[in-house]
């Protein structure tokens, strides 16, 4: 059996960015047997049992065809997403100060800014370059120790022990990058010129990110946990795919995986759970697919069922006060179920109850996750895509600690188990 812990840290370790993370997924859904859809094309006829993927910037849509008639099976889809909280470069980076080149850096998401101090950082994300028909893409990642934030020393800050890490997003977060020299190039394009052997000219900008470059392991004394960057919401997206090549048998159902970007600032975008792709290429799904039958994706959504998965927020031993008292998820003690009354996670008695019928017939122990009462719940994707395509939804994540820290923990037998679970609410 698959060692899945290592194996999701293998998956991270090759996802330092959202675009990364896609180009990953793909590479294992390729061997599956997918193959890629262009949006721009048209899509004739889909047979009971293809197997296709999308890809439009950091999100990735995979599906195979089931054996019915999409109004008459419906969809049963597993939503994640690729990005994490992290320090994103600024379009015109590169300044001098005190004699030291630096970076201007944007906070993308909700970090614990704190963990990005001391770390060795490199650089990750997608470069636009010059071409001779308009813009190309191209993904870049450098990973040695190109970056710093160095924190200041206690002697001239021992307020910190009193009045805490308070640091100014503009003026502290800007990693140092190296000794200025009168006569060097803007180091920006001369990094990604060398990263991807082009002439520093045809480099016109990029969506670019810091990355820690410390890899991911499992841990613990008995190699019970998981340490890595990313595992939110990377450890969801790994699930989601496993779990989806895992069905080499069709089913009814027109089973697949969505793994959408920008969920960490809102995902409202071109290729976020707010925008239109996903509704877009279920419908187009539909049209193209031989078995037909009236109602479209009005009739489809009726049967179709979507998992929203990421991460739970796991009992910290030192902080348990932060959990409800009934209400303590434990690392490697099976699937997290997610209820808000108000609505920030998509669950209902009914969607909870398929999770729990799966996770019984997947021998997955179930906990349940809610917020204190005096805490202000996070979101997902669950409302979102509930409530864009009028499908019934659930969130399920499995539980972890120092969530939106550079550096995250988990349980490793949690990853075979969400698997396990996620492939079975595909199944049905």
């Amino acid at each position: 059996m698959t060692n899945r812990g290592q194996d999701l840290c293998d998956y991270i370790q090759a996802s330092p960015s959202p675009y990364h993370c896609v180009d990953t997924s793909v590479a294992r859904l390729q061997a599956a047997g997918f193959t890629e859809l262009k949006e721009r094309e048209v899509w004739s006829h889909l047979p009971p049992g293809a197997a296709h993927y999308v890809i439009r910037d950091g999100t990735l849509v995979a599906w195979r065809m089931g054996t019915g008639a999409i109004p008459e099976s419906g969809f049963r889809l597993i939503g994640a997403h690729t990005d994490s909280p992290n320090l994103r470069i600024k379009p015109n980076a590169d300044y001098v100060r005190e004699g030291y080149r630096q970076w201007g850096v944007e906070v993308y998401g909700g970090i614990l800014t704190y963990t990005w101090f001391d770390r060795d950082l490199g650089l990750s994300g997608r470069a636009v370059l010059r071409g001779s028909n308009g813009p190309v893409l191209r993904n870049v990642r450098i990973d040695r120790p190109i970056a710093r934030i160095p924190s200041l020393a206690i002697h001239l800050n021992r307020g910190i022990r009193t009045d805490g890490f308070k640091p100014n997003h503009q003026q502290h977060l800007p990693p140092m990058l190296g000794i200025f020299q009168d006569d060097a190039p803007d180091l920006l394009p001369k990094l990604i010129s060398d990263a991807l052997d082009i002439d520093p000219k045809d480099f016109i900008g990029g969506d670019l990110m810091l990355h820690d470059l410390q890899v991911p392991v499992v841990g613990g004394v008995h190699n019970e946990f998981v340490f890595a960057p990313r595992l939110d919401n990377q450890a969801s997206c790994y699930t989601a795919i496993e779990a989806l090549v895992s069905q080499t048998d069709p089913v009814a159902a027109t089973t697949g995986a969505v793994l959408f970007d920008h969920e960490e600032v809102g995902s409202r975008s071109s290729s976020g759970a707010a925008g239109q792709l996903l509704v877009r290429i279920l419908d187009r799904i539909i049209s193209a697919a031989e078995a037909q039958s009236p109602g479209g994706l009005a009739r489809a959504s009726a049967q179709s069922f979507i998992i929203s998965a990421d991460m739970a927020h796991g009992v910290h031993p030192n902080y348990a006060d932060r959990h409800d008292g009934q209400h303590k998820p434990m690392l490697n003690g099976g699937v997290v179920i997610k209820s808000n009354a108000s609505q920030r996670y998509a669950t209902n008695a009914e969607s909870s109850a398929r999770v729990q019928l799966a996770a019984e017939a997947a021998e997955v122990p179930v906990q349940k996750f809610i917020n204190r009462t005096d805490l202000a719940c996070g979101t997902t994707i669950g409302p979102l895509a509930a409530a864009e395509l009028g499908i019934r939804s659930v969130d399920i994540g499995a539980a972890m600690l120092s969530m939106h820290s550079i550096r995250e923990q988990t349980g490793a037998a949690d990853v075979d188990a969400m698997t396990r679970v996620k492939a079975q609410l595909l199944r049905g």
